[in-house]
């Protein structure tokens, strides 16, 4: 989910998860708060904020528990399709050739 709040970047929401963790929510509802609460919030949880059949398949596989500060993004897979490795980088642009600006 995405945002035009200045006070927290979107790329910060797993970690301001990781804090309310850290300050007794649990595992469970911290994950919620940056999956499927902000889903139902914008009506579009048939699609997104959860794994299930049918649904949108964007998902995230972490070197660790997601709510721990030194996990690190291993795969990202957006529609299904593998976009990202750790080991690899941003595969899209992987062997592409360098375009040079005009």
């Amino acid at each position: 989910m995405h945002t035009d709040n200045p006070v927290i970047e979107e790329r910060n929401y797993i970690e301001q998860a990781a804090i309310i963790n850290h300050y007794g929510m649990p595992d469970e509802a911290a994950l919620e708060t940056v999956t499927i609460n902000p889903a139902k919030i914008l009506a579009i949880d048939n699609r997104v904020g959860s794994i299930e059949a049918g649904k949108d398949a964007d998902l995230t596989v972490w070197t660790g528990h997601p709510l721990d500060l030194g996990s690190k993004a291993d795969k990202v897979f957006i529609d299904g399709k593998l976009v990202f490795t750790l080991k690899d980088g941003f595969l899209p642009w992987k062997n592409r050739p360098a375009t040079l600006a005009p």
